[in-house]
């Protein structure tokens, strides 16, 4: 019996391994905002399969986060959000310690300024940075947690504490950690590095 129940695990493991792989495969080609959706949609099952692991509830807000930014309808982007707040909330609920779940709160809240920056740039700039210190408190050594601080500094008000000379070390530091940065697992978060680069390349 024990050895049944060890090997069930195994094959459950292995399956979620792969679902993974294959949503995570899928999600390096989506290009409009429909296969954000459906990458998203797919991550979420796997989730209610698999009622333990954050990480594709993490993913499925990351695509739906970018299936915002994509988007041409902009009348749903707010609904579209929405649903990456409830999938984060899951993955921080799961594992509340992980700097990536704030890092992606983080980024949520960026992606809500976009929607009306004058009515929103203020409140939620702040609740983005917030989440940011909150990722970097938990691992000082996630590069994605200084990219995205960098990034809402850079796009801040001189006069509000932001601007490219704030940003700039930041950036750098970043590009830091990336270069040194290792995931846990293959599927474990990298993005960013890209375009921290670029964020970088705006301070100079």
């Amino acid at each position: 019996m024990a050895f049944a129940t060890g090997f069930s695990i195994k094959a459950d493991e292995k399956s979620f391994n792969e679902a993974m792989a294959a949503t995570l495969e899928k999600m390096k080609t989506a290009a409009v905002a429909s296969d954000f959706n459906d990458v998203a949609n797919q991550f979420e099952r796997i989730a209610k399969a698999e009622q333990n692991q954050w990480l594709p509830y993490y993913y499925a807000a990351y695509a739906s986060i970018i299936q915002s930014f994509v988007s041409q309808d902009k009348t749903k982007t707010d609904l579209v959000l929405d649903y990456a707040e409830k999938m984060i909330n899951e993955a921080i609920n799961l594992k509340g310690e992980e700097s990536e779940n704030f890092v992606i709160q983080g980024f949520l809240y960026c992606a809500r300024i976009v929607v009306d920056p004058n009515t929103r740039g203020a409140q939620y700039s702040q609740m983005a940075i917030a989440s940011f210190k909150k990722a970097q408190a938990l691992n000082p050594e996630n590069p994605r947690a200084d990219y995205m601080m960098g990034m809402v500094l850079l796009n801040t008000p001189d006069f509000y504490g932001g601007g490219k000379k704030v940003a700039q070390p930041i950036l750098e530091g970043a590009i830091q950690k990336y270069e040194k940065f290792v995931p846990l697992t293959e599927m474990h978060p990298v993005w960013g590095k890209e375009d921290c680069q670029k964020q970088l390349e705006l301070c100079k």
